[in-house]
């Protein structure tokens, strides 16, 4: 079957290559001087391939989701990724890491995967349009057409590249709204001072006085605003509210002392306060930086109970989203209703896979995982058996 795929990311990496294993005549287009851009930066070019913790709670409300879980476990991701010469270890939160440690080592796999089995792999290559015919499709690239049996399209979207081509080459109308996902946050009046800090922290997203969801991790204090693992997974929800036109007055409340009850360190601090110790109310506690900026808050006739109040619940101000350059997937997408579960094709016939649906997920190597999880879905259980021996 004469095979194109269109774009040379994660999802389309996994499904040219099983599609060769099978026998299948493939090429893949990629727009970019070389495939696998994403990956690269990915896990801080570690490479967060995947994670032990995999479910539909990990994801937006998608259909696709479930259908593919319920198909691919991650004990079949691993052999497919063993097949392809990439070994993995996992860290004490179920996050996957390839043994080497190395984003770019694992694009060479992939690469020498599609060498070996006589792929065409055609780089700084544009898909301008992808027309059906009586058997198969008239696509045009590099200002050439050509005919397939079969076109896939597993471009991506715009996050942490340039924007997708996706919606010229099937109908903008099988799409939702879409929006920068898992992405830092700009807040209002941010302080300055506080670029650069990085702290333990429990944040609690709110719209108004509804409290959303909240995470604990390391946050990270930029002069726009706010940013981290428990920001960007926090900033999904936002993402996906937006891709659904609702709007909010967000704000997100930081417990910047997480391992002490509010009791606990208001006694510390009245104990401070009562020795004159006022510039010293957090030593041992927090970064030096991060106490003025409390205590600067919390205004100069500020009590004890009032200042460790504000220390655990520090009050940041939503102002916006930063833009797909800074973002790490995209909320939205190819709609559901509009793709074949059974065989995620769209109603012209083409395959659609990875990130261009209406599917993302949180931080931590789930979205990898969905993006080679819905091409692996797509073949038969014998032709992955052929593609990767399941015994």
């Amino acid at each position: 079957m004469k095979t194109l795929v269109i774009g040379g990311g994660m999802s389309g990496l996994t499904y040219a290559t099983v599609a060769l294993k099978n026998g299948w005549d493939v090429t893949l287009a990629e727009r970019n001087a070389r495939v696998g851009k994403k990956i690269s930066m990915t896990g801080n070019g570690r490479c967060n391939i995947g994670n032990e913790h995999v479910s539909p709670a990990c994801y937006n409300r998608s259909s696709v989701v479930s259908h593919v879980l319920d198909v691919i476990s991650v004990e079949e991701y691993k052999l497919f990724l063993n097949s392809c010469g990439i070994f993995t270890y996992t860290d004490g939160d179920g996050r996957m890491y390839p043994l080497s440690d190395s984003a770019s080592n694992v694009v060479d796999c992939f690469r020498h995967q599609i060498s070996k089995q006589g792929g065409r792999l055609l780089t700084d290559t544009v898909v301008s349009s992808v027309q059906r015919s009586a058997d198969g499709f008239d696509v045009t690239m590099g200002g050439k057409t050509e005919h397939f049996d079969r076109v896939v399209l597993a471009c991506g979207s715009g996050s942490q590249a340039e924007p997708t081509n996706a919606m010229r080459l099937v109908s903008p109308a099988y799409f939702t709204p879409v929006c920068p996902s898992l992405v830092p946050v700009r807040v209002m009046g941010m302080d300055g001072s506080l670029n650069g800090l990085r702290t333990r922290a429990k944040v609690t997203l709110w719209d108004g006085d509804k409290q959303l969801a909240c995470e604990t991790g390391e946050v990270q204090f930029k002069d726009y605003g706010l940013s981290g693992i428990c920001v960007l997974n926090l900033s999904a929800l936002i993402a996906r509210r937006e891709v659904q036109r609702k709007s909010g007055d967000y704000r997100f409340d930081l417990d910047v002392v997480p391992d002490m009850t509010q009791w606990q360190l208001e006694d510390v601090v009245h104990r401070r306060l009562l020795s004159g110790e006022r510039n010293k109310l957090f030593y041992g506690i927090l970064h030096n930086k991060l106490a003025e900026h409390i205590v600067r808050r919390a205004g100069t006739h500020a009590n004890a109970a009032q200042i460790a109040h504000l220390a655990k619940n520090l009050p940041f101000r939503f102002d916006r989203l930063l833009d797909y350059s800074m973002s790490q997937v995209t909320a939205g997408g190819i709609a559901s209703n509009n793709v074949d579960i059974a065989t995620l094709q769209l109603p012209s016939g083409v395959v659609a896979l990875g990130e261009v649906l209406d599917v993302d997920g949180i931080c931590g190597g789930y979205n990898l995982f969905f993006a080679a999880a819905s091409a692996l879905y797509t073949f038969t259980a014998a032709q992955r058996a052929k593609a990767y021996s399941i015994s």
